[in-house]
């Protein structure tokens, strides 16, 4: 469907330069040339516009995706994954990976370019490694909150702060922070991404 309305959309637009630029051969003056002139300008205007707009939109995910990654690092970073630092016997609520930029930008298809084409695998990854943190956090509560002993409960709590998906969730969301910083820079800008 969108290459028939991009086709109806500008094969007119091209057939009027064309025959515009025809008609300035034979008749060269000023209303040959104008009407030359606005047909390029017209379509050169929406494939500018077009590029700008997509563009503007690629930075923008690029940014909200380099905030969601401080954002994860500050919540993985967070004193109620550390063993040493609960109650005993106190069952508590874990905080949860944010993955909704990571979810909008891979529905979006704004990464789906060759150009960024590691960066789209990579989203699909943290995307699959936030969700698999994610419940296992719903595990770990679920199982605390059964009225546990004191000493089973910090054994599950150790083992979630040694757990394989701690340690994925963590290095992954540092790896991405680190390849936006790297390889496109001038599309976030640093001095203007929000930190968490």
């Amino acid at each position: 469907m969108k290459s028939l309305v991009t086709f109806i959309t500008f094969f007119p637009l091209l057939l009027g330069f064309i025959l515009a630029a025809i008609w300035w051969t034979k008749e060269p003056n000023f209303e040959s040339l104008l009407t030359g002139l606005g047909l390029l300008a017209t379509i050169t205007g929406i494939f500018g516009e077009r590029w700008a707009s997509a563009n503007e939109k690629r930075i923008e995910f690029l940014r909200a995706l380099l905030n969601e990654c401080s954002s994860n690092v500050a919540i993985l970073s967070d004193r109620r994954f550390d063993p040493s630092s609960h109650k005993p016997g106190r069952p508590i609520v874990f905080p949860r990976l944010i993955i909704s930029v990571t979810e909008t930008a891979i529905a979006s298809g704004v990464f789906a370019e060759r150009q960024d084409r590691d960066l789209f695998s990579l989203l699909h990854q943290w995307r699959h490694t936030a969700n698999e943190f994610n419940r296992r956090l719903d595990i770990t509560e679920l199982r605390t909150f059964t009225n546990l002993s004191s000493q089973e409960i910090c054994s599950l709590y150790e083992a979630l702060q040694e757990s394989k998906e701690f340690n994925e969730a963590l290095g992954l969301t540092k790896h991405m922070a680190t390849v936006l910083k790297s390889k496109y820079p001038r599309g976030i800008g640093e001095h203007e991404v929000l930190t968490a």
